[in-house]
């Protein structure tokens, strides 16, 4: 059984968004900006998709279901940023 390219493909996006998951988390937990937190949550729900996609390969008996949350997830994530393109946050003195 050997990786086809897509899946190497995409293990490395999901292996970026956990990268950006990690930035973004930091810069989250010093400025707490609620932007800063949707977009945090959006690369770690696109992680999570990543994950699941190139792990499907592995684990061919689970089936659909895999591709069932793969797709809530890709929801997911246009979902938060969607919410962090029009989130408005006051602005401190």
């Amino acid at each position: 059984m050997g990786m086809e390219i897509d899946n190497v493909i995409v293990l490395l996006s999901s292996i970026l968004a956990l990268v950006l998951f990690t930035i973004s988390l930091a810069a989250y937990l010093r400025e707490r900006r609620r932007k800063l937190l949707l977009v945090t949550a959006a690369f770690f729900s696109y992680f999570l998709m990543g994950f699941l996609d190139s792990t499907e390969s592995f684990f061919p008996m689970i089936g659909d279901s895999l591709e069932v949350w793969g797709s809530v997830l890709n929801f997911v994530v246009l979902l938060l940023f969607f919410f962090a393109m029009v989130t408005k946050e006051q602005i401190r003195d």
